[in-house]
């Protein structure tokens, strides 16, 4: 039974180490971890221009992809489909912007007109995804919370309502 909490601790507790790594590496901490400034980080870091294009679409979900634009290696777009969630649109935007940051970007699928756009593996999307997680959550670490409105009986806010004011999310 012990090898099994060693083992769980130490799978487990590297997580927020290596998104506050990869934040604090380019001199960003909460509240400037948004995807906005990771972008501008990245930019400067590797020579090349992002640019983040919100899409409409009648079709039901969220999306995100990173594309190259063609003849303009350096020049990539992430075209994502508008949400009004805060968390939600940081949580698409880390996503796409990890594939940039660790190099996922490496097999082309084809694209439309000028602009490329990349298949990526199962575990690359994974380790995408984990990072958009703990990213999102990291870049919300030192916000104020937003005015309480909504208690419970006892006169605090319940831990969904503290949730929803931290996020900016408003139905």
């Amino acid at each position: 039974m012990a090898w099994r909490r060693r083992q769980i601790a130490r799978t487990t507790r590297p997580m927020g180490d290596w998104i506050t790594r990869e934040f604090a590496c380019r001199g960003l901490v909460p509240p400037h971890c948004t995807p906005a400034a990771l972008a501008r980080a990245l930019e400067r870091e590797r020579g090349i221009s992002i640019t983040f294009v919100p899409h409409v679409s009648a079709e039901p979900g969220v999306s995100g992809m990173v594309y190259r634009h063609e003849g303009r290696e350096n020049t990539y777009s992430i075209v994502f489909r508008r949400t009004p969630n805060l968390v939600l649109r940081r949580l698409i935007l880390f996503h796409e912007l990890a594939h940039l940051l660790f190099n996922h970007l490496g097999t082309e699928d084809g694209g439309d007109g000028a602009l490329r756009s990349y298949m990526v593996t199962d575990a690359e999307d994974a380790v995408a995804e984990a990072f958009a997680v703990g990213a999102m959550q990291y870049s919300f670490s030192a916000e104020d919370p937003l005015p309480q409105t909504d208690t419970d009986a006892d006169g605090a806010p319940s831990a969904f309502e503290q949730y929803l004011q931290r996020t900016a999310y408003w139905p």
